[in-house]
């Protein structure tokens, strides 16, 4: 009966855990900007690697964070809101940030295709 006892406490404080870390993954979300730089939306694309959607006043730029660092990916001219994420919904997910990554990827291999 202990054995069943410690593998249920392992399980628990393990379902807790996750939980902790979704609530305090939100809580972040709503709380990571200030009056002149904004996170609009971000992209997890790798398990170090994001894409972050910034304002800053009436400006907004692509940034890709990863392990070797920060860099402005590029700036994206539009009008974006700045609401809530929705919540997890069944099936993938479509944000205006993924149309805006598919736009910006599918232009940036057209110039380069018509280079070579």
């Amino acid at each position: 009966m202990t054995l069943f006892r410690s593998v249920l406490t392992v399980l628990i404080v393990l379902v807790i855990a996750y939980w902790c870390s979704r609530v305090l993954a939100r809580q972040w979300m709503k709380s990571s900007g200030s009056a002149n730089l904004q996170i609009i939306e971000q992209l997890q694309v790798g398990q170090n690697q994001r894409i972050l959607l910034l304002k800053t006043g009436e400006s907004h730029y692509l940034i890709g964070v990863s392990q070797a660092g920060i860099q402005c990916l590029a700036e994206v001219k539009g009008d974006f809101e700045t609401e809530p994420l929705p919540p997890a919904q069944e099936g993938p997910a479509q944000f205006p940030f993924q149309e805006i990554m598919e736009k910006y990827l599918t232009g940036h291999s057209k110039k380069k295709g018509g280079d070579q």
